[in-house]
């Protein structure tokens, strides 16, 4: 497998309880490493609820949505909120065919 082509960035930012991770790029088998790191760097005690930026993201797929789903479950766990922001159209698409956005909180 060759490096991706549009490899995924993700920037941390956030305070008071909040993370937020801006997401650019693509979400794929070479990427989804990078964003489970970022999560388990980002959410630590005291964090109330995490969210995905999503409106750099220009691809996602199956090994993404895991991600995004592990993320979705650790926040439950925690009783905190789990946010997808500003998924592109494409995005949200597979978000609608998959079911995952009646299951997780998105926001336009």
């Amino acid at each position: 497998m060759s490096p991706p082509e549009h490899p995924l960035t993700v920037d941390v930012r956030g305070g008071d309880g909040e993370v937020v991770l801006v997401l650019s790029g693509e979400l794929d088998p070479h990427t989804a490493p990078t964003l489970r790191q970022a999560v388990d760097g980002a959410v630590v005690d005291g964090t109330r609820t995490l969210v995905f930026d999503l409106g750099g993201l220009s691809f996602v797929d199956s090994s993404g949505l895991r991600v995004i789903i592990a993320a979705h479950r650790e926040m439950a766990e925690r009783g905190g909120r789990f946010i997808l922001r500003s998924p592109s159209a494409t995005t949200r698409r597979i978000l609608d065919i998959t079911g995952l956005s009646s299951h997780v909180e998105v926001e336009a």
